[in-house]
């Protein structure tokens, strides 16, 4: 059994045709039937049957029993690939959300910069909910995430490093500007103007709309928060945001909602991930990080 053949394999699952699955690979179609009859000797199980009355090609049980582990063979196989040419090129991938990119990257990089390790990072912009998948896959070595939650994930290791509260912006021309606190109820009747569905923004607003009973009329999204303040200063409508993303002259109103979702910010990467000397040293870096919204430090068991 190779590698290979486990890839001719999977493909005719989906495929369920020899000659497309043979075109796919670029090989003859003999070539796919000997693989599988191989497969299928080494296994001691049929995989295909045919349908005699539609002649069409049916996975047995075994065959979709074996396809379950050919996925996570393949998966793990393209994670390992990701990892070691990362290692090759002497490069770390670091995923960046926006929001924690704006907050958190300046005085991280100002501090890879003195260990001569800035030069080795190349940074991948994406929402938290992309990066996590892209972690999964190991095409990111590791990545700043945000979070409504601690990060509960079977496949990462995570470590809070910062937290932060959501608030309302508003501006000048609000009848909320001169308020402090609100409560999110209060808002029935208000324009929205939001982070996108790729942003943690997205699920803490779902969170807040649960409670309060009321679904938010959502004018605008961006993946920018810089564009949300901006509007939010020039009073198209009323923003929602972490803490940390607000540097606009807009007015910030604490939510006084009880059990409200906090902005969760951590380093993560794969379980199975062995760090480098130089991904140690970043981990460090990174979580030794002291300032505002900091919360302690925990260590890996």
């Amino acid at each position: 059994m190779n590698i290979r053949e486990i890839e001719y394999f999977h493909d005719l699952v989906k495929q369920k045709n020899f000659s497309l699955v043979a075109k796919n690979f670029q090989v003859s179609q003999p070539t796919i039937t000997l693989a599988i009859k191989r497969l299928e000797k080494e296994l001691g199980a049929t995989l295909f049957t045919r349908d005699p009355g539609r002649n069409q090609l049916r996975v047995t049980i075994s065959g979709q029993q074996f396809d379950e582990h050919a996925i996570s063979i393949l998966h793990h196989l393209k994670v390992a690939q990701n990892e070691i040419n990362n290692i090759n090129q002497q490069k770390i991938v670091l995923g960046l959300p926006p929001i924690i990119t704006q907050k958190f990257f300046p005085s991280i990089a100002a501090k890879l910069e003195d260990e001569k390790l800035l030069e080795q990072i190349i940074p991948i912009e994406r929402g938290s909910a992309e990066l996590i998948k892209l972690l999964e896959n190991g095409t990111i070595d590791m990545a700043l995430l945000g979070s409504t939650s601690p990060i509960d994930h079977e496949q990462l290791y995570s470590q809070e490093f910062a937290r932060s509260s959501f608030k309302i912006i508003v501006g000048d021309k609000s009848p909320f500007a001169n308020k402090k606190k609100i409560r999110f109820s209060e808002l029935r009747n208000e324009s929205f103007i939001t982070l996108d569905e790729q942003s943690v923004h997205a699920k803490a607003i779902k969170q807040f709309s649960h409670m309060a009973h009321f679904r938010p009329k959502i004018i605008y999204q961006s993946n920018n928060p810089g564009v949300v303040q901006k509007m939010v200063e020039n009073n198209v409508g009323i923003g929602f945001i972490s803490e940390i993303a607000i540097f606009q002259r807009v007015h910030v109103l604490d939510l006084v909602d009880d059990d409200q979702p906090v902005f969760h910010i951590s380093l993560a990467y794969r379980n199975d991930h062995l760090l480098t000397p130089a991904q140690q040293e970043i981990v460090e870096v990174i979580t030794g990080l002291e300032g505002e919204h900091m919360v302690g430090r925990t260590e890996k068991p």
